[in-house]
């Protein structure tokens, strides 16, 4: 009986620091089928490396910033040439939701463009600004680690 109480405890460890350092790789799709915007997005690192994500308006796409996660082990980032971990250009306050909203420049065009957290933040389109941009639940989801 202690094993298995020692199995379960063990587990749901293992899932906890998954889940808490994990990122996710959807497909986010407009639902205005005049649109048919679509586009993959990653939320979130892995155990590796931390990420930003957002879009940037200036490139018309979603774009990230990448670095590697404090406390990884060195020997396993030495080759991956990591950038540092960037400085946000400013905060944003999002009077709908209350949030700080951290403004980063675009590794492409230098402009601004705020992080997005989730794909629950996306719901306006980015490309026709309608209501309705999800996650297209037919296409498999990412898990990364």
């Amino acid at each position: 009986m202690k094993t298995i109480s020692s199995l379960r405890l063990l587990l749901l460890h293992f899932l906890l620091v998954s889940t808490a350092v994990a990122g996710e790789g959807v497909t986010m799709k407009c639902s205005q089928t005049s649109c048919g915007f679509r586009s993959p997005v990653v939320f979130g690192g892995g155990m590796m490396v931390e990420r930003i994500m957002g879009y940037c308006r200036g490139c018309k796409k979603f774009v990230d910033l990448c670095w590697g996660r404090e406390g990884a082990p060195e020997e396993l980032l030495k080759d991956a040439k990591l950038p540092p971990k960037p400085k946000p250009l400013g905060e944003l306050w999002d009077a709908k939701t209350g949030a700080i909203l951290n403004v980063y420049a675009c590794p492409q065009c230098k402009g601004p463009f705020a992080e997005i957290r989730s794909p629950e933040q996306l719901t306006h389109c980015p490309d026709c600004n309608h209501d309705g941009f999800a996650v297209d639940e037919s296409e498999p989801r990412m898990a990364i680690d």
